[in-house]
């Protein structure tokens, strides 16, 4: 039996499989502290049955808390509909279910005892003390009957000279799979549509220690035969120190990595140098917040830059390895001062540009200051981007 089990989704392309990293990451912080942990991979294929198995298995009186990454997860018909499943087996077990993961509060689950959001590590080291009763009362507050624990603000880790994750054999992990890796963790940069919590971050705040990340890639090539990875940075190439950082730390393994990462393209053109960068360490996918082509639109939610150079600069990152680098842009259709023929106006040139391969439309999302947690600019103050809101309910069917 294990102390702690975790379940978790994954995600599955045509070509590859990838794995949230915040289960494995949990488990990684819990066991160097004494705990048993268990992951439970592939959640969204699990039925009742395979659900109710695993309990069996690996939950006992040992077990101190069992959890929903929900991430990867469909929220309302893998945990909400399954409620009156969940409630027999809280009640059968009698063991706290905890919920986390990136779309820790999208659904309330009446069966579900903790909810943590944001970066977990600490907050997770707390609850489980607690449960054990080793540790103080964590600092969790009350949500809707139940507890919450924001980890960002009320365990705001500060110290990522030791983020790695031990991946195990019990992954299955081949040598094909692309394996998330943090680098840094925030956002330096704050434009008015994101309402990520950890944005306005000082230059290289939250940034991992060189010896740190050089011990899990040896660890996972000579573990896995892992060179591929998915680089879990808010903004990667945020500046020129980091990157020479990771050109030194990648340059000087003993083998060849490659990697998918998200890409700021304004600061691709404020530091052409930046492409030789990316691509003699091993970029191989870069996702780009391109939002939109509108001159106005992107100095209202202050992307700044001449559009021109913006592209001009993505053109030179896919020659610089002769088009192997693949390029997605994501747009956002709702943008201040953008009407609808201005968005089939950039629609029209994204799919023209022979350097981007794909592309994704997002529609604006402005949130209620009462009903979400976390608030961008725009969310904040609507009418001063030029929005009239208006409250609405939500009706959800039984």
């Amino acid at each position: 039996m294990y102390h702690v089990v975790i379940f978790t989704g994954i995600h599955q392309s045509a070509s590859s499989i990838y794995r949230p990293i915040g289960a494995y990451r949990i488990r990684t912080e819990l066991e160097s502290q004494g705990y048993n942990v268990k992951v439970i991979d592939h959640y969204h294929s699990l039925t009742e049955e395979h659900i109710q198995k695993a309990f069996e298995k690996y939950v006992g009186k040992e077990t101190l808390w069992v959890g929903f990454s929900t991430t990867f997860l469909n929220t309302t018909t893998l945990l909400a509909d399954r409620s009156h499943f969940y409630m027999r087996l809280r009640k059968k077990y009698n063991v706290p279910f905890v919920i986390g993961g990136a779309k820790a509060i999208v659904e309330f689950l009446p069966w579900a005892d903790i909810f943590i959001t944001g970066y977990a590590d600490d907050a997770v080291v707390s609850v489980t003390n607690h449960l054990a009763q080793k540790g103080n009362t964590p600092l969790w507050k009350d949500y809707k009957g139940k507890k919450i624990i924001d980890s960002n603000h009320q365990y705001d880790r500060k110290d990522l000279s030791n983020i790695g994750v031990t991946w195990k054999p019990e992954d299955a992990i081949s040598s094909t799979q692309a394996l998330p890796v943090e680098i840094a963790r925030g956002c330096i940069f704050n434009c008015a549509f994101c309402n990520f919590p950890l944005n306005n971050k000082s230059k290289f705040d939250y940034v991992r220690v060189k010896e740190d990340m050089t011990n899990e890639f040896l660890r996972n090539y000579e573990q896995f035969g892992t060179t591929y990875y998915c680089f879990m940075d808010d903004t990667y190439n945020d500046s020129m120190k980091k990157l020479e950082l990771m050109h030194d730390v990648i340059t000087n393994l003993p083998f060849k990595i490659k990697f998918d990462t998200y890409i700021k393209p304004e600061l691709l053109a404020t530091w052409p140098d930046q492409a030789d960068l990316l691509v003699e360490t091993g970029l191989v996918g870069a996702s780009l917040g391109l939002e939109t082509l509108n001159r106005d639109a992107r100095q209202a939610i202050q992307k700044g830059k001449n559009i021109e150079k913006v592209l001009e600069s993505i053109d030179k990152l896919k020659e610089k390895n002769n088009g192997q680098v693949k390029i997605q842009c994501n747009m956002i259709i709702g943008l201040p001062h953008e009407s609808a023929q201005s968005i089939w106006k950039s629609h029209a040139q994204i799919i023209n540009n022979k350097s981007i391969d794909w592309w994704n439309w997002y529609a604006l999302q402005i949130h209620s200051k009462a009903h979400h947690e976390y608030h961008s600019p725009i969310d904040r103050d609507p009418e001063k981007f030029g929005y009239t809101t208006k409250e609405t309910k939500l009706i959800k069917n039984n």
